[in-house]
């Protein structure tokens, strides 16, 4: 009696370790990144350019950056206005 019951199981448990018996997957991990990779060649116009360009320096000098930063700051404090023109949308009928 103890037989019939016993290969049920034994065969439910193989087919459920079957699944994790799978083996990795070649292809997508040899192409894993491809399009990122890509995608970054795509956005770089000249890889040469920072090797190319390094000797011509900065065109900011201390005064310069000092005003720059000082006018960062003021635009924090006092910032400018907005242009929001209200023209009553979503105004309900109740509102009339």
């Amino acid at each position: 009696m103890k037989t019939p019951v016993i290969l049920p199981l034994c065969a439910a448990a193989a087919a459920l370790l079957c699944g994790c018996a799978a083996t990795t997957t070649p292809a997508m991990d040899r192409d894993f990144g491809d399009a990122s990779r890509a995608l970054m060649a795509q956005q770089v116009l000249d890889p040469a350019a920072p090797s190319r360009n390094a000797s011509l320096g900065t065109k900011a000098d201390g005064r310069l950056t000092r005003q720059a930063g000082v006018r960062v700051v003021d635009s924090y404090k006092a910032p400018p206005p907005s242009n929001v023109i209200n023209i009553g949308v979503g105004a309900g009928a109740a509102d009339r």
